[in-house]
């Protein structure tokens, strides 16, 4: 078991490296037989694509400066106010979205100095009506955030790989590398990934669009886990209302009995699909269905 102590012994030293750590566990989803598993390693090591949800855990509170001037004076890198924005408009200045790789980050994390990201000028206008006064124009604006932030992520991604690298090591007990993939089998590796990585009671989706595997499904009748599932995914929180609405709809007894969802969860769900063949959903078409599909047959329980 030479290479699950050698991702033990990096994830466990503040020094060792993380990148490092990812490419061992990498190798150690194939040989365990369950290299789907190794998704969300590539995501952290390449870097998350624009298609592809954020974690929670690299989602960062931002704030909002810019230099501004009129005829007679002149104020640099002044707190610029957003409340005047719509929400939407509103969160692209106050969170930043780290979708660099961890490599990028760690580079990133010992920067001395303020980390940021330029505003495009075309939105000068729309930060400074109604916000500062008239005379005034916004001559650069933009969305700082600190390494000590980043450092905060690469620690939650560390501790999570942790947990489930010490798990594994205590299930697996003292195996030869070349026989992980057999003493494997009799462990639920993919349940234990996601207990580790993304919480307890948490679905998570595995896998591309073209095979996906969904682990740690919600409870029955547990409606704060399923809708903590969506919003996980990127479902807006108008849209968990509206699961809400037609979950109450439904009679649960007539779902019991058919084992089929209700006229009102079935129109929600075809909404969703819709939404994320649109691309409004930021999730694969094919994920989505398995995620529509087995989230809520859990709630259900007629998985």
């Amino acid at each position: 078991m030479r290479l699950l102590e050698e991702i033990v012994t990096l994830l466990s030293d503040k020094d060792g490296s993380l990148t490092d750590a990812l490419l061992k566990t990498k190798v150690l989803m194939h040989r365990i037989g369950h290299k789907e598993l190794a998704d969300w390693v590539n995501d952290e090591l390449n870097g998350y694509t624009t298609d592809c949800p954020v974690p929670a855990y690299r989602v960062v509170p931002a704030r909002l400066y810019g230099d501004i001037s009129n005829i007679a004076w002149q104020h640099n890198a002044m707190a610029l106010p957003t409340a005047h924005l719509q929400k939407e408009m509103r969160e692209r200045f106050c969170v930043e979205k780290l979708r660099q790789s961890v490599q990028v980050l760690e580079a990133l994390s010992k920067a001395s100095n303020s980390l940021s990201r330029p505003v495009q000028p075309e939105l000068y206008g729309l930060l400074a009506k109604g916000a500062i006064e008239p005379s005034f124009h916004i001559n650069r604006a933009w969305v700082q955030f600190e390494p000590t932030q980043i450092v905060n992520v690469l620690i939650e991604v560390r501790s999570r790989l942790l947990d489930f690298a010490l798990n594994l090591q205590g299930e697996l007990g003292d195996v030869a590398d070349d026989k992980m993939k057999e003493a494997a089998q009799g462990i639920d590796a993919p349940g234990m990934f996601a207990s580790a990585v993304f919480g307890d009671n948490a679905t998570f989706v595995f896998g591309n669009n073209n095979a996906t595997t969904i682990t740690n499904t919600v409870s029955k009748g547990d409606f704060v886990s399923l809708a903590r599932v969506f919003k996980d995914t990127g479902v807006s929180e108008t849209d968990v209302a509206e699961l809400k609405a037609a979950v109450d709809d439904d009679d649960p007894k007539v779902v019991a009995e058919t084992k089929q969802f209700g006229p009102q969860v079935k129109a929600w769900m075809t909404k969703m699909t819709a939404k994320a063949i649109d691309g409004v959903w930021a999730v694969g078409i094919g994920a989505g269905g398995n995620l529509l599909a087995d989230a809520l047959g859990s709630y259900y329980g007629i998985k």
